[in-house]
């Protein structure tokens, strides 16, 4: 059995944990994409001292607005007085002309990260195993503090990979962005931060549509919770804005005929049956006239999960130029999947809107999420839609008339084309970040045309 000498003789001589293959990786990912140059780990995770070098060039170089290439590398290095030493022209060459994927950056960076943190951990425990077989209590040393200091050290490695700090914005810069877009508003006589709904009412309270924001609507069925969402991306897609209607209930047909409908102000009746009137028809040809300029798309996500949706939502993200937004309703949240392994229905949803949320983050576009209720009017299945939702907005229905009230025993259909669907609606706004909570816009679902109109001076407070 080893002694104690033994095993502190055996670790001194262990070869220190390193990837050969991860570090090459970095070198070569680079040169293929040097913007990853920010991201890569400090030149300290580099174990081998050609690599370390290298990455302390690129990123002089990059900084510097220095191309980096095969030639320009190779030249850096010979002016430093290094290529013989990293290996001459052909090891540069080697490293340019192997070529990594970028989308395995990540893959790479973690390997050098983790095993730059079990070398400073093994550091860390070797100067600390040193230092206490050099306790000598006769120099006023303590052996508790001496101890309580090794252990520190290593705590420090082994809670910080040493990979770099997260990006940080100076509040000074971000306050001077505050001022810019506040005296912009003054002087273009905008009064909403966001892109607007369309509904002058919703503006005034929500400011608009901001980026990186998740909207729920939520309703009981047929209470035209999916009808607003759509006529809120409707009026984003005349904006110049990229609208995405992801679709788990509706047939993408479907959907293309309430927008008709909606902007024509066309009978969904008629239209489904071909019964149109003559003013209709007009009326349909300057709808899809108007229409097929939109950037509008719809997606029939049935089977698809959230985190596929909203991988869609960044890569259409990505291709925009900064004025244009994505606009997205994703239709509806209960029927919404995921792959994650929930243990509870609960826990599902709250990741499902969590994962929504910070996709809206990411990105800087803004979700619309319908959500259900239950029967005391809350969303259903997970308070989390609540809590992770930028604005809550309840769709209430108001009681017809005695004289109007449909017999008992009428269903009533899914279709919110029914009678049932042309009655009034309050529009409760449960919660609103950065502006003012429980207001109700008072407005009429026109069923027939999958829209609501607002009723003129409605925007009341509510109390509850």
């Amino acid at each position: 059995m080893k002694t104690t000498e033994d095993l502190l003789a055996s670790f001194a001589q262990s070869k220190l944990p390193w990837s050969e293959e991860a570090e090459s990786a970095l070198v070569s990912i680079i040169f293929n994409a040097p913007s990853k140059i920010e991201d890569v780990p400090p030149p300290d995770a580099f174990y081998h001292a050609h690599h370390r070098l290298l990455i302390q060039v690129f990123h002089a170089m990059f900084h510097a607005g220095k191309p980096i290439d095969m030639l320009s590398v190779t030249h850096e290095l010979r002016e430093m007085g290094q290529l013989e030493w990293v290996g001459g022209p052909s090891r540069i060459s080697d490293f340019y002309s192997t070529f990594i994927g970028v989308g395995n950056f990540g893959y790479y960076a973690s390997i050098v990260l983790e095993k730059y943190q079990l070398r400073r951990v093994i550091h860390s425990m070797a100067d600390g195993m040193a230092s206490l077989l050099r306790f000598d209590a006769s120099e006023g040393l303590s052996a508790t503090d001496t101890l309580q200091t090794a252990v520190k050290a290593v705590n420090e490695a082994v809670s910080d990979d040493g990979g770099p700090d997260l990006p940080s914005h100076d509040i000074r810069k971000l306050i001077g962005e505050v001022l810019e877009d506040c005296e912009n508003m003054l002087n273009s006589g905008k009064r909403i931060s966001g892109i607007s709904t369309g509904i002058p009412e919703f503006d005034e309270i929500m400011g608009g549509l901001e980026p990186g924001c998740l909207t729920v609507i939520a309703a009981e069925s047929s209470d035209g919770k999916s009808s607003l969402g759509r006529q809120i991306l409707e009026y984003a897609a005349t904006e110049g804005h990229h609208v995405v209607d992801y679709t788990y209930e509706m047939m993408p047909k479907a959907e293309a005929r309430r927008v008709l409908c909606s902007q024509g102000k066309i009978d969904a009746g008629s239209l489904k049956r071909g019964t149109l009137t003559r003013e209709e028809q007009s009326n349909l040809g300057a709808a899809t006239r108007w229409v097929a300029k939109w950037d509008f798309h719809v997606v029939d996500v049935a089977g698809k999960t959230i985190e596929r949706i909203c991988q869609d939502i960044a890569r259409r993200a990505r291709k925009l130029p900064p004025e244009r937004k994505v606009v997205c309703m994703i239709d509806y949240i209960q029927l919404c999947q995921t792959s994650a392994d929930a243990p509870s229905r609960e826990r599902e949803i709250a990741h499902i809107t969590s994962t929504a949320k910070q996709c809206a983050k990411m990105t800087g576009a803004h979700i619309i999420m319908p959500s259900q209720v239950n029967k005391e009017g809350d969303v259903r299945e997970s308070m989390a839609i609540e809590q992770d939702s930028d604005n809550l907005l309840k769709i209430k229905k108001i009681p017809p008339p005695k004289d109007r009230k449909q017999p008992s025993w009428k269903k009533q259909d899914d279709d919110e084309n029914d009678q049932e669907a042309q009655f009034e609606r309050h529009i409760f706004f449960h919660k609103v970040r950065d502006g003012e909570r429980y207001r109700t816009v008072h407005a009429r679902l026109v069923g027939r045309h999958f829209r609501f109109e607002i009723i003129p001076d409605s925007n009341a407070r509510h109390s509850g």
